[in-house]
């Protein structure tokens, strides 16, 4: 790669290379050249300042030394395997299994349908049949009972305030359940 470049170009690679090498293994930076503050502050026993010209003093400068335990940063870095290993916690978070998977919301409840309660209805009768008798005047007396009473109802009547008899049809005397108004029948034979 490099056979096709110039000369010139080689030479400017090459500076580039210099000057990075420099940086990344330069000195440290509290080592530096500062002049003194006067020639009065000078020790006894130190030489006297350079005179450049007659009746003028040169700077002095002095080198100080770098702190102790103090390093620059690049050669602060730790090149020790021991240094590359990372702990426990944070290689377990570095490969753990991640999901995008979000739970898809709940669905809805089901619609509340509101059912109409039961029409309702009458109570199964009390009554059984038990006979009948025809008087001479062509009505009809039936004895129906109800546990351990015996009534004798004639149609028109009322029984227990509850039911009330209506007739005969079809063999059926019919009963009606007054509190509902719902006609019910006991079969009563042959009329």
């Amino acid at each position: 790669m490099l056979g096709k470049l110039t000369l010139r170009t080689k030479a400017l690679i090459g500076i580039a290379v210099a000057c990075a090498g420099y940086i990344v293994l330069m000195p440290d930076a509290s080592q530096t050249i500062e002049p003194t503050r006067s020639p009065s502050t000078t020790s006894p026993g130190a030489a006297s300042p350079r005179t450049t010209a007659p009746g003028a003093t040169a700077p002095s400068r002095a080198i100080h030394p770098a702190q102790a335990g103090h390093k620059s940063p690049v050669l602060n870095a730790s090149f020790a395997p021991a240094d590359r290993i990372v702990k426990d916690t944070a290689a377990a978070s570095l490969f753990s299994p991640h999901s995008w998977y979000v739970a898809p919301p709940p669905p809805p409840p089901a619609p509340v349908v509101y059912q109409p309660p039961p029409a309702p209805t009458a109570p199964p009768l009390p009554f059984a049949f038990m006979g009948s008798y025809r008087t001479q005047g062509g009505g009809a007396v039936y004895y129906l009972t109800a546990g351990d009473r015996v009534y004798d109802v004639k149609v028109g009547d009322t029984l227990d305030n509850t039911y009330s008899v209506d007739g005969v049809k079809s063999g059926q005397l019919l009963l009606t359940y007054m509190p509902l108004k719902i006609q019910q029948s006991i079969a009563v034979g042959d009329e």
